[in-house]
């Protein structure tokens, strides 16, 4: 399959990329800045641009058959000033994805906006980091409005352990103080359920 990967020089993108190569899947790279990919593979084109810009975007999503996002504001930035970055990009997505006739889309947000979630933690999501997590119910609400089959995923703790293929996946996951899920495990996660018509119009946490 043709799978387009937002976000892919973060460190989760990353991941996303060398599993689905692995996979044998042909993967198309959006990033700002192509020099800072270290990876080469005969079924791997990286393409710059910029997820602001509906152009880029629309061009980058013609041809192919999946969609997976991993954008996200760095959290250095996010922590002092709220954005909605994520938002005008997951439009960008969205129209992009409507004009080329692409239907798939899996998409990254974050534990934090679960509602299971452990009661100190949920305090210091809900207050110190407000501003990281503000955008995340817009982006999300966008895409359950869309006509799209979509897939949301809620990470735990994100780590950078190796991949176990091993981890709790559901609607109603609660999250607790010490949850946590490697990258690498989203990555695996994702890359197999691409075609898996079960999860559509659902959201997912995924957790150890």
């Amino acid at each position: 399959m043709n799978i387009l990967i937002f976000g892919a020089s973060g460190k989760t993108g990353r991941k996303l990329i060398t599993q689905g190569l692995r996979k044998g899947h042909n993967v198309t790279a959006f990033v700002r800045n192509p020099a800072n990919m270290k990876l080469w593979d005969d079924n791997l084109r990286i393409i710059k641009g910029d997820a602001l810009s509906p152009k880029n975007v629309d061009d980058a999503i013609i041809g192919q058959d999946v969609v997976i996002s991993a954008l996200g504001n760095k959290t250095s930035q996010s922590f002092w000033k709220s954005n909605k970055n994520i938002s005008d990009a997951v439009n960008n997505i969205i129209l992009g994805m409507n004009n080329n006739k692409v239907k798939r889309l899996l998409f990254i947000t974050s534990f934090g906006v679960n509602k299971k979630i452990f009661p100190l933690e949920k305090l210091f999501v809900r207050t110190i980091l407000w501003k990281l997590f503000a955008d995340i119910p817009k982006q999300e609400e966008l895409i359950k409005k869309s006509n799209l089959k979509w897939t949301i995923v809620r990470p735990a703790r994100l780590v950078d352990t190796d991949k176990t293929g091993q981890y709790k996946v559901g609607e109603d996951l609660s999250i607790g103080i010490f949850s946590k899920i490697s990258r690498a495990d989203v990555a695996d996660f994702l890359i197999k359920n691409i075609q898996n018509d079960d999860l559509v119009g659902k959201t997912i946490t995924i957790s150890y």
